[in-house]
């Protein structure tokens, strides 16, 4: 209990295992849908560990989340894609970041809450879209996605469309968006670290919370044989909307 206090004032032992089960749970039901996994988290640990601190937590969550899943599928990885997209990305992110840590917490609860809420519609719209992967293009979506990574939950969706645009799916798709938000996140977790947005208490956290979500990862691919995917799509749909909710009126009533 005392090592737990040090880490983080007020987490019980209770907490912990909640949260075990959530980051499992998140990952089997976000590998069935293909989205979802940061945002069923992000809902369950804001009021923990507070809303400034959910975008740096979830950068190193996500990096382990989806490190696993690029290794799991690394002889798929296009890196020239890979290259261009995070490339553009990164130094975009470092300007989110410094945004970021300058943002009231209401506000960044608010725009969670939003963004959280949006993302549904977006996703849907995004589905079996493919842009025109023109240069130009990938750089100014890669740049936008690269900037509000750093600042909201769910922008790795704006990526999904460009690489579907160079002709990939299935595990090529997988691999290469992944090990793009594995670079991403790396970058973010140097800019947040080095900003004293990410503490060692929190970082140390969130590497156990990730290291949580790889068996969900492998759970899900059991899982989709045997069940309908819509009811997963839908049931993750449905509590984004209501914790987006959530987090918008608890910014509003502060």
């Amino acid at each position: 209990m005392e090592t737990l206090n040090d880490l983080l004032p007020g987490l019980t032992p209770l907490t912990v295992l909640i949260a075990i089960a959530v980051c499992f749970v998140a990952a089997a039901l976000g590998g069935m849908s293909g989205v979802g996994s940061g945002m069923i988290i992000t809902l369950f640990i804001t009021p923990i560990i507070g809303p400034k601190a959910v975008i740096p937590v979830i950068s190193v969550l996500m990096l382990i989340n989806n490190a696993s899943r690029a290794w799991f599928y690394r002889k798929y990885l296009q890196p020239k894609r890979i290259a261009l997209i995070a490339g553009t990305a990164v130094p975009a992110s470092a300007l989110g970041a410094l945004l970021y840590v300058r943002m009231e917490s209401d506000l960044v609860q608010g725009l969670l809450g939003i963004i959280l809420i949006a993302s549904v519609p977006l996703r849907r719209w995004t589905a079996g879209r493919m842009m025109e992967p023109s240069k130009p293009t990938v750089i100014a979506v890669s740049g936008a996605f690269g900037f509000l990574s750093s600042i909201i939950v769910g922008a790795g969706m704006l990526v999904l469309p460009i690489l579907m645009g160079f002709g990939l799916a299935g595990p090529a798709l997988l691999a290469t968006d992944a090990a793009i938000a594995v670079i991403v996140n790396f970058g973010k977790i140097v800019f947040f670290g080095s900003l004293d947005a990410l503490t060692l208490s929190l970082f140390f956290i969130a590497v156990v919370m990730g290291l949580c979500t790889i068996p969900g990862t492998w759970v899900a691919a059991w899982i989709v044989t045997r069940t309908d995917i819509r009811i997963h799509t839908l049931f993750i749909e449905a509590l984004i909307v209501i914790g987006g909710a959530s987090l918008i009126y608890g910014s509003l009533t502060e």
